[in-house]
């Protein structure tokens, strides 16, 4: 009898703003479960400015890295913490391409995301004050943090390839771990 061969799952390390996103990274993993051999590798960082996340981003992924090597290193932020005021979005990424990370900034937060997952409403950025309001007139049921099972059942992969044909951010998360590729 032959030997099985098992393929090895493409690792992504993926540093999330807290437990929306790591959540989120769930649903991620569930959405590309039927069509691609990938593990994202969700590690919560707490919240914090731009520069004290991406630190500590850095630090966990080097821990990690002694489980493996990873394909690729993700941040995923708010763009609403620009204004605690440490960086800017830009400074971020230019921060986080010297470590090889790949920037994902949800607009305007994570709430603002999924309102522009719903229907018709990929276009729309509310300001960050109104999104969680705004998502809850159109999903009463929200509750933050959703978790991956009420974001599946609430959200599709075209809801999600639809925001990222107007969202060059999420576009670019979407083709690093596969699922753009998959149109």
């Amino acid at each position: 009898m032959p030997a099985q061969i098992i393929k090895i799952r493409a690792r992504f390390f993926v540093a999330v703003e807290g437990e929306s996103e790591q959540s989120f990274v769930k649903w991620l993993q569930t959405l590309s479960e039927n069509e691609l051999h990938i593990h994202l590798d969700a590690v919560l960082l707490g919240g914090g400015g731009f520069k004290s996340m991406l630190q500590k981003a850095v630090r966990l992924h080097n821990r990690g890295c002694r489980k493996g090597a990873y394909q690729d290193r993700i941040l995923i932020v708010d763009r609403d913490r620009a204004e605690q005021g440490d960086w800017s979005v830009k400074e971020l990424k230019q921060q986080a391409a010297k470590y090889k990370f790949t920037v994902f900034v949800q607009c305007p937060n994570h709430e603002g995301l999924l309102l522009r997952m719903m229907p018709d409403m990929e276009r729309e950025i509310p300001d960050a004050a109104s999104a969680e309001a705004k998502l809850k007139s159109r999903w009463p049921d929200y509750q933050k943090p959703a978790n991956a099972y009420m974001l599946g059942r609430k959200f599709s992969l075209e809801d999600l390839l639809r925001v990222a044909r107007v969202d060059p951010d999420l576009a670019s998360l979407l083709r690093k771990i596969g699922l753009m590729g998959k149109l």
